[in-house]
């Protein structure tokens, strides 16, 4: 399971270097700079447009002692949305894909979408290229090539047919 895990996160990190500045999904340090400064403007203020866009984008969500980063709500009835690190992807990934019953990228991921908010296709598509139960799944039967009757003749070439 660890081995699974640990190729998971590899070929995850591949990919997200590959997006450069484009990232998704964040690193936990990146995360922890975001809710800094998100506490920092609820303090302050926003100067920058930066911090504007921040305030706009997303929201703290106090659970005890800890701060966790959600998508910003439409309204405060609606169902927040967390913002999974890079570490975390697995482990949320894997709880959602099991909750689904293994039912493919697809369920997986509109599954995920309903808490988090940065999980992609990509992700769910590589999880369950990995999943062993899925790929067990996948494997095809082999078909038995079609049966053939085979014709009886009383003597040999009593069926053909002479050409003119």
């Amino acid at each position: 399971m660890s081995d699974f895990k640990e190729q998971f996160q590899q070929k995850l990190d591949n990919l997200l270097q590959s997006k450069n500045d484009n990232m998704v999904i964040p690193r936990k340090e990146k995360r922890a700079q975001w809710i800094a400064q998100l506490l920092k403007i609820e303090k302050e203020g926003p100067k920058t447009s930066d911090d504007y866009n921040m305030k706009k984008r997303f929201e703290i969500l106090r659970v005890g002692d800890d701060d966790r980063l959600i998508r910003m709500r439409k309204g405060l009835e609606s169902e927040f949305k967390f913002i999974v690190c890079f570490k975390e992807v697995h482990q949320a990934i894997s709880v959602v894909h099991s909750a689904v019953g293994h039912g493919g990228e697809n369920k997986t991921f509109k599954e995920g979408q309903k808490k988090r908010a940065n999980l992609t296709t990509q992700c769910c598509q590589m999880f369950i290229s990995f999943c062993i139960e899925c790929q067990e799944k996948k494997k095809r039967r082999v078909h038995k090539g079609l049966v053939v009757k085979p014709v009886r003749s009383e003597t040999i070439f009593s069926r053909c047919q002479r050409c003119s």
